[in-house]
């Protein structure tokens, strides 16, 4: 699941393989079929542009239709993937530890490799910048053309990141360590600590609210200096993936049985 913010679209992969395109009230735009084996997707802010990726390393593009325009083979499977706010360039990382930065029409501008492979993929939104993290703790930046900015060694695991619009702040699920707080080069700026073991996070591009999950099936809302605001037990249903708003005013919450919420703040 992904949102453009500028659109105010979201857009969903269902385990049958269609492509469902909603608006902000859950009015439902699109719907395409021919996505087997969805295993991540993204969508641009502008909501021009998509891509998804598929099983056996399948990458595929799409335009605001939700039609191809083209697919591509990598060498294994596919762990990381991001697409930038204007959808003028999609980054795609695969377990050989190789990441590929490549135009929306197929061209390829960088290739970097990794000491391991990155399962996380963020471009920035004010920067021409890609921020990249593995889950055994390694955080690195590059730049479009591949050439690496900086990288750090972080001393724990990584349930997923979830990164500011201005790249300022960087946000780690560190499940026993809590949320992990960076500065916009890797390093540590602090820690939120919630009930539970975090698992992923989502924020708000413009640094005002941010959602968590834990390994026990509850989910947190919080603002960027870490104060609990609002929290519930979802283990009857637990959450599969989340997005937040720009403005950090709604939270969108997929859950296990297929149900899509909406909440608003």
């Amino acid at each position: 699941m992904d949102y453009a913010e500028e659109a105010r679209s979201l857009l969903m992969g269902t385990e049958t393989g269609h492509l469902v395109l909603l608006s902000q009230s859950g009015e439902q735009l699109k719907r395409e079929r021919g996505f087997d084996d969805i295993r991540s997707l993204v969508w641009s802010d502008t909501g021009e542009f998509g891509a998804v990726a598929l099983a056996g390393g399948q990458l595929v593009c799409f335009d605001n239709q939700l039609k191809k325009r083209w697919e591509v083979e990598l060498t294994g499977e596919i762990r990381g993937l991001a697409i930038t706010a204007y959808g003028s360039h999609i980054a795609v990382s695969s377990e050989s530890s190789q990441t590929h930065i490549v135009t929306i029409d197929k061209k390829e501008v960088a290739k970097f490799d990794t000491p391991r492979p990155l399962d996380f993929l963020h471009f920035l939104h004010e920067k021409r910048l890609l921020i990249g993290a593995a889950e055994f703790g390694y955080l690195c930046c590059h730049q479009l053309d591949g050439r690496e900015e900086w990288n750090e060694r972080i001393m724990n695991n990584v349930g997923n990141i979830a990164v500011s619009g201005c790249g300022k702040r960087i946000l780690l699920a560190a499940f026993n360590h809590g949320i992990q707080v960076l500065t916009g080069r890797g390093q540590q700026k602090g820690s939120f600590m919630v009930d539970g073991i975090p698992n992923a996070v989502a924020a708000s591009s413009t640094r005002k609210r941010l959602a968590a999950t834990t390994l026990e099936d509850r989910i947190y809302w919080l603002n960027f200096e870490g104060e609990l605001l609002w929290a519930c037990d979802l283990s009857r249903d637990p959450a599969t993936c989340m997005c937040v708003d720009p403005l950090g005013d709604r939270l969108f919450v997929a859950t296990q049985s297929g149900r899509l919420l909406q909440l608003s703040w």
